[in-house]
């Protein structure tokens, strides 16, 4: 069964009921999966969704397709409409024949179905009512589960497949191709495994707590446009990545792209190179279709405020168009550093602008490019408020800097207290540097590669300069015993196992928001350093 168990938010009491018959009744030959969604790439129509309530495999006998409708059925041949409890429904025979079709076009997308004759067909279940009286002529009796045949569902299942594809079927080659093989590989298509992604956790429970965090793509997997609003540390990329890796594998051509060139560059890496997969952060990938399409704008002409915000967004379309470079997805990760007509852009890749998949994770409280951001779709968004990220302890450091400190909890585990300190010069702030990584280092035992050094200024000032042992560069060679120094604004959208923040300054208008960010970027230890006023 898929999934294991049966998901809380089901109302439907007839699928609940047949989720329970299945599973008790049907052996271990049959591959039973419930509220079934898929996106279609469609080339001339865009993205288009789908969904049914069961699908159910069987090597050599092929699979049903089975719409579900409880409740008193009636059919109103002279209106041509169906009721249940009196309440108009929409025909089940037309759903279930119409998913059974886009099922078949979604697993010919795909290499191993693209050469394979699939064997499926569609039933209708009545579950709590027995079917008398005359049907439509798409609605025969031999594909119809009503009350009086609940009590043998593996026969009725056999039958009903044997209606479809023929009552010999030793003798039909076609079905006998649909093996042990075409069912695993129909699991990969339905029914996915998310995969680790490394190299963000090497820690178990925050393994699992972040793999949690991944269900939520199986529940919105049919919706086209989604806006995902998350806390610092909530698992935003790695659903974005994962989102990404899905879609790609299913056929699509996807854009991942976010603001930040070092997140980007993060992204990219953990994805590897895959076909048709774009990783670029925004502007990175304005200048490579400027490039493609000898489009790049005279950057001495324009302030560098001017030419991000406006030009660059406006040649980008330009350059996408002459060069015919459309996607049929685009994912954006920390959304709330993207300026309205940036949205605009980015729309405008898409094979489809007003259907394609568009989906965009961002976290509004750690806006500190965009004042008065709001996001870009009018759906309400889905909303992730657990923190899979920082320790409790560094979590409940971080929420003195949340405006709804009530609205997020971390199931991390307690760690350790974030340690503050406080220094006068910048003699004084090298020295509680040198002390501090050479007991992170020496005496902790943490690697150089696991520790960031964060400041809230624009410009890092310790950047190039020797702490004691190590090294502080913008671009460390962790082999050699450097260390990160950069600012919060260049770390957003990552993470570390140490993160010390320097050079914090209460009188900064954007305190508030730098904190949090540059706060929950600390997986395992945080420290703080503030100079004394």
């Amino acid at each position: 069964m898929f999934p294991e168990n049966l998901r809380s938010d089901v109302n439907s009491k007839a699928e609940k009921f047949l989720y329970q018959a299945f599973q008790k009744q049907l052996s271990d030959n049959f591959t039973v999966f419930h509220q079934v969604r898929w996106q279609a790439r469609n080339i001339r129509n865009g993205a288009k969704d789908g969904e049914v309530d069961f699908v159910i495999a069987c090597p050599n006998l092929g699979i049903l397709v089975l719409e579900v409708k409880g409740g008193e059925i009636c059919y109103n041949g002279r209106e041509g409409n169906w009721y249940s409890n009196q309440t108009r429904i929409k025909d089940p025979f037309q759903q279930a024949c119409t998913s059974k079709h886009n099922l078949i076009n979604r697993l010919k997308e795909l290499s191993y179905w693209k050469s394979l004759w699939i064997p499926i067909g569609h039933a209708v279940a009545f579950p709590d009512v027995e079917v008398n009286g005359s049907l439509p002529l798409d609605a025969p009796r031999n594909i119809i589960l009503d009350r009086p045949q609940l009590n043998n569902l593996s026969g009725w299942v056999q039958e009903i497949l044997n209606y479809w594809h023929g009552e010999n079927p030793p003798t039909n080659r076609y079905r006998n191709s649909f093996d042990a093989k075409s069912i695993k590989d129909l699991i990969k298509v339905i029914a996915p495994n998310s995969r680790k992604l490394p190299p963000h956790h090497d820690d178990s429970a925050f393994i699992e707590l972040t793999e949690q965090q991944i269900g939520m793509l199986d529940f919105i997997t049919s919706y086209r446009r989604v806006a995902i609003s998350g806390c610092a540390g909530s698992g935003k990329t790695l659903l974005a990545l994962e989102k990404a890796r899905r879609l790609q594998e299913q056929g699509f051509s996807v854009l991942l792209t976010c603001f930040n060139k070092s997140l980007a560059q993060f992204m990219a890496k953990t994805l590897g190179w895959k076909p048709n997969l774009h990783v670029y952060n925004f502007h990175g990938l304005c200048e490579k279709l400027f490039h493609q399409a000898a489009l790049a704008p005279n950057k001495e002409q324009f302030s560098q405020e001017q030419l991000f915000r406006e030009i660059y967004p406006e040649r980008l379309i330009q350059a996408a168009d002459k060069i015919k470079w459309h996607v049929d997805a685009v994912i954006v990760d920390e959304g709330q550093d993207f300026h309205e007509n940036w949205w605009y852009a980015l729309k405008l890749l898409l094979n489809e602008p007003d259907d394609g998949i568009f989906y965009f994770f961002y976290d509004s409280n750690q806006n500190i490019y965009n004042a008065g951001w709001k996001p870009p779709l009018e759906e309400a968004p889905f909303a992730l408020n657990k923190n899979c990220r920082n320790t409790q302890k560094i979590h409940e450091y971080v929420l003195k800097f949340h405006p709804d400190p009530n609205s997020i909890a971390s199931l991390c585990p307690i760690g350790q207290d974030v340690e503050r300190y406080h220094y006068t010069g910048d003699t004084q702030l090298k020295n509680i540097l040198s002390r501090l990584l050479h007991h992170l280092v020496i005496d902790k035992g943490f690697a150089a590669k696991d520790i960031v050094i964060l400041t809230t200024r624009r410009k890092a000032s310790l950047q190039n300069q020797m702490v004691g042992q190590f090294r502080i560069k913008a671009e460390p060679d962790t082999n050699r015993n450097e260390i990160l120094c950069n600012t919060i604004y260049y770390f957003k959208g990552l993470e570390s196992k140490v993160v010390i923040l320097v050079e914090t300054d209460p009188n900064n208008s954007q305190h508030q928001k730098l904190m949090y960010v540059g706060a929950s970027r600390a997986r395992h230890h945080l420290i703080v350093l503030q100079a004394n006023v």
